[in-house]
């Protein structure tokens, strides 16, 4: 006969309350918990993940949903949200909206139908209303570095205005006055913030910001490569670049390569994320980098207090992380 909460209670002395409400997501001390742990591994003991479903009303899932699986950001999100769930017996399920309005509802609709206790998204432009409609519902959801108009719920984002404002300050302290920025679509809340912050320190150190040197698209490697090369041809060619996203920084890396420029003699330049691509690039570029694993952890423990109960009836929280700047060779004083 296989093991029962009862033998977990004569090996702990735990009550059964406390021994379910642990299997069941919920928090209880950090003591109990390891001796519950270590009751069960030595009796072999498994959750009935089917009767426990149907006694809870709960799937033991938690949703995953992506704009897309296509870049590190991404895999390291569903790396930090599994880590932290699957040790309170709760697994995750992966969805990408991709690109189209009909993509995003059939994300949200399939993982609303595989019946998960909640979503945790990065949301892309299309995701909004899918989003509004399951937490409507009474599904909690959690939304990932950026935020949604008229979803009012916990979230876990970054600093974004401050990141673009310690990139300019880093800039600027090194003698630049002409510097350019290649972001995003208006659309994407995370671009605006860190527009937002560039405009606003540039405007702080009493510098101009060009209208030709405000270049936005889609957060591709195409677009920082085209955007650099066109800064680079226009008539007043900046000193100091900025690439607002990992794609961005790789296509802005390629472009100066590609151009044959002194880096940083004749053009600096800042990415962000990319501390891989940093470590490759000669010189070394200087990046901001978000602690994308706190983010993703974070984010984990808000749904899993949601899904135990702590966090009932209280309002959304959102969790504002900063990052770290990490220099590299590619800043140095603008010529002349």
């Amino acid at each position: 006969m296989p093991p029962t909460y009862k033998d977990i209670q004569r090996m702990t002395g735990l009550s059964l309350a406390t021994i379910s409400k642990h299997f069941n997501g919920g928090n209880v001390l950090a003591a109990n918990r390891a001796a519950i742990e270590e009751a069960a591994a030595d009796l072999g003991f498994r959750v009935n993940e089917v009767a426990r479903s149907l006694r809870t009303r709960r799937s033991g899932t938690v949703g995953v949903l992506l704009p897309a699986l296509d870049n590190d950001f991404h895999l390291e999100v569903i790396a930090g949200v599994e880590a932290v769930l699957k040790d309170v017996g709760v697994s995750v399920v992966v969805v990408s909206s991709h690109t189209s309005a009909a993509g995003a509802a059939g994300a949200v609709d399939l993982l609303v139908d595989r019946r998960v206790d909640g979503i945790i998204a990065v949301p892309g432009r299309h995701d909004g209303e899918p989003l509004r409609a399951a937490a409507a519902r009474g599904l909690p959801v959690v939304l990932v570095d950026r935020l949604v108009s008229g979803l009012e719920c916990d979230a876990v984002v970054l600093d974004n205005t401050g990141a673009s404002a310690q990139v300019v300050r880093h800039l600027v302290e090194h003698g630049h006055r002409e510097v350019a920025v290649v972001t995003g679509t208006p659309d994407v809340w995370t671009m605006r913030e860190r527009l937002t912050g560039f405009r606003r320190a540039m405007r702080a150190a009493g510098l101009p910001v060009a209208r030709e040197h405000v270049v936005r698209g889609p957060l591709t490697v195409r677009t920082g490569r085209e955007a650099v090369h066109a800064l680079l041809a226009g008539e007043r060619r900046p000193t100091a670049v900025y690439a607002t996203n990992y794609e961005l920084t790789l296509g802005a890396v390629v472009a100066l390569n590609e151009a044959d420029v002194d880096v940083p003699g004749d053009v600096s330049l800042v990415g962000f994320d990319g501390e891989v691509v940093a470590q490759v690039a000669r010189p070394r570029t200087s990046v901001y980098v978000q602690p994308v694993r706190e983010i993703a952890r974070e984010a984990a423990e808000l749904m899993r207090e949601r899904l135990a109960g702590d966090g009932e009836g209280t309002a959304p929280r959102r969790r504002v992380l900063t990052g770290r700047f990490v220099p590299g060779g590619s800043v140095g004083p603008p010529r002349g």
